[in-house]
């Protein structure tokens, strides 16, 4: 049974900058305020204890649907951040880090699930919103991979503005852009598996 009735000596601390793209932040699965809110790869807010109970006690062998879309969910995102004593994490009563730790498990054993290349397409918008906010912030994710992302993103920048095409916009037209928009395309899936990755493994560090 799903409970999101908060340990009064556990002080969750919110992720503001997370959490400021939902003007909801109600679960519907309890129905009530999301405590230590979590976010699907489809983009859907759950409590971390609400969502977790969901997979354990219905597919714990498989990745769950979306209570909401049914797309399968092979991304758990925390939009909060564990503050808890000492005496908390010695005894293991630090629900932040109880939830962290499934979420960790979840995502460990189901990111990277074999999917379509639809859902592939479902995930880049909440991926991207991800990433995009983790770029421009201290801290969050390691250099390396911000330039990687960088580079990405030069590139196709290059490419949209060079004279060179596939299909050259001055004869087909409109058609022209199609490979324009098709690089971009490719370029925001690939940058949306090098994510899910980098969340998978911070997760499970």
């Amino acid at each position: 049974v799903c409970s999101n009735e908060q340990d009064p000596g556990i002080e969750a601390e919110p992720a503001e900058p997370r959490q400021q793209f939902y003007t909801d932040m109600s679960c519907p699965v309890c129905l009530q305020q999301a405590v230590l809110p979590v976010e699907t790869n489809c983009g859907h807010l759950f409590c971390g204890s609400c969502i977790i109970a969901y997979w354990r006690y219905g597919t714990w062998f498989g990745a769950i649907s979306c209570p909401i879309c049914r797309q399968m969910v092979t991304l758990l995102f925390p939009l909060f951040r564990e503050q808890v004593s000492p005496q908390q994490v010695q005894d293991g009563t630090a629900e932040p880090l109880l939830v962290l730790r499934d979420l960790s498990d979840y995502n460990r054993r189901f990111s990277g699930q074999p999917r379509s290349l639809m859902d592939r397409l479902r995930d880049v918008p909440t991926l991207l919103r991800h990433l995009f906010r983790e770029m421009f912030s201290v801290g969050g994710l390691f250099w390396m991979f911000r330039i990687r992302v960088l580079l990405c993103l030069i590139g196709a920048l290059t490419y949209l503005i060079s004279p060179l095409d596939f299909i050259p916009e001055a004869l087909f037209g409109l058609l022209g852009f199609l490979d324009d928009f098709f690089i971009i395309l490719l370029l925001f899936i690939y940058i949306s598996i090098m994510y899910r990755e980098v969340v998978t493994q911070r997760l499970a560090g």
